[in-house]
């Protein structure tokens, strides 16, 4: 994000630790309750780019 802001780098992305989480417990719910997930869940990254 330093890069980012002082000009070096044009954007960059970022992973969100709290949403991954999130998904996390909510398929291992499901998981728990029997239900079938797919293997392979995404989650959104986020932009970043000069503030």
């Amino acid at each position: 994000m330093k890069a980012v802001n002082d000009g070096k780098m044009a954007a960059t992305v970022a992973q969100q630790p709290k949403l991954i989480g999130e998904l996390g417990i909510q398929f291992a719910e499901k998981v728990a309750n029997g239900e079938n997930v797919e293997a392979n869940i995404p989650a959104d990254l986020m932009l970043v780019v000069k503030e």
